[in-house]
């Protein structure tokens, strides 16, 4: 009896030596084929590739002279950074003793154990500078002298269920109380406001994030599937930049407005582009997703305008169907007059696209 117990727990311990080696070798070999770089390794990787060049030079296409960009006032932009209470709910801190906070003392209060289970955005009132700013930064002023926690009404909405949870405000209250008592200074803290009221506030929140949370969509849709290596051509002579998120983009490069003005990716696993993939012929995709967050854009109604001529211009090069974002074929008059009604809803709201508010909330 001893030797067949013997036997089964020698033959299990092999089995999973030999499952660890076999997971282990899968996985290495895996993440050979993912890549975290920098912009400029990534330009290399599509050099040496030769995925960098173009056959033809379509890039007028991509003109930010059509767009209008609203103009920033020195005011907003001295500001400095500060909590919104429209969608935060915020911490206030200071020390009993009217001392400064300095990076030391953020370092201890907000260490890798809160930044990793309480997210939160810490900011502070810079001595120096004179108004607020992020306190956690390496680049952060030296001493301020006060400091708002700011944490994101949204992290109280529970997508699965759905409801919301104060306890996911309160839990930073009694961690805080915690961390307070091993601080060598007495610190005073506050919330600005009672729990109820900031559920109230975040689902008003999450009924606007649901209600214009939209994207405006155009699809390429191929009769089987288009050549990789002429899809990449054709979003790259359009004027399109290959790199963040392994997807294609306008580059918004005016410090109004989201990152990018629009974004290509496709519903072809993975529904990016790797470079290597894309030379060794693996992929080859069936469509082509155009499409951009209305919230986040600049100038909505002219850069869906422009999405759709670099569409129609990767349909000349590649062949295909332009649908919209329902899968339906492409009706641009019907296009423009929803969008143009849904910017109107927006605008009803206050929702301004492309300002701090919609970035910060969309």
């Amino acid at each position: 009896m001893k030797r067949i117990t013997l036997f089964i727990a020698l033959a299990i311990i092999f089995v999973s030596i030999l499952t660890y080696f076999i997971t282990n070798k899968k996985s290495a070999r895996d993440s050979e084929k993912y890549f975290i770089s920098t912009e400029k390794e990534s330009n290399e990787r599509v050099k040496v590739l030769h995925l960098d060049g173009v056959s033809e030079d379509a890039s007028y296409i991509l003109h930010t002279t059509k767009l209008s960009f609203p103009i920033k006032s020195d005011a907003v932009e001295n500001k400095g950074y500060q909590a919104d209470p429209k969608r935060e709910w915020i911490i206030n801190l200071i020390k009993v003793n009217g001392e400064d906070f300095n990076k030391n003392d953020i370092a201890k209060l907000f260490d890798y154990e809160w930044r990793t289970k309480y997210s939160s955005t810490i900011y502070g009132y810079s001595v120096k500078n004179h108004q607020w700013t992020y306190a956690d930064t390496g680049d952060a002023p030296d001493h301020f002298n006060k400091i708002e926690i700011a944490i994101d009404l949204l992290d109280t909405y529970n997508t699965e269920t759905p409801d919301y949870d104060p306890k996911k405000l309160e839990r930073y209250i009694v961690e805080f109380q915690k961390r307070a008592k091993k601080f060598p200074d007495k610190l005073q803290f506050e919330k600005t406001e009672a729990t109820p009221h900031a559920i109230s506030k975040a689902k008003k929140i999450v009924q606007l994030h649901q209600e214009f949370n939209l994207d405006a969509i155009v699809i390429l849709q191929a009769k089987q599937a288009f050549k990789g290596t002429s899809a990449w051509d054709a979003l790259q002579s359009v004027g399109l930049s290959w790199g963040d998120g392994d997807l294609f983009h306008w580059i918004n490069t005016h410090d109004y407005g989201g990152d990018e003005h629009f974004s290509v990716w496709t519903s072809t696993a993975p529904n990016y582009f790797l470079p290597e993939e894309v030379r060794a012929g693996n992929m080859n995709p069936k469509d082509l997703i155009f499409g951009f967050s209305l919230a986040r854009s600049v100038d909505p109604e002219n850069v869906f305008e422009i999405m759709v001529d670099a569409a129609k211009y990767c349909q000349k090069r590649l062949g295909g169907v332009l649908l919209n974002g329902d899968g339906q074929p492409l009706n641009l008059d019907n296009e423009k007059l929803k969008l143009k009604m849904f910017l109107s809803k927006m605008k009803q709201k206050g929702i301004i696209p492309g300002s701090n508010d919609a970035l910060k909330n969309f």
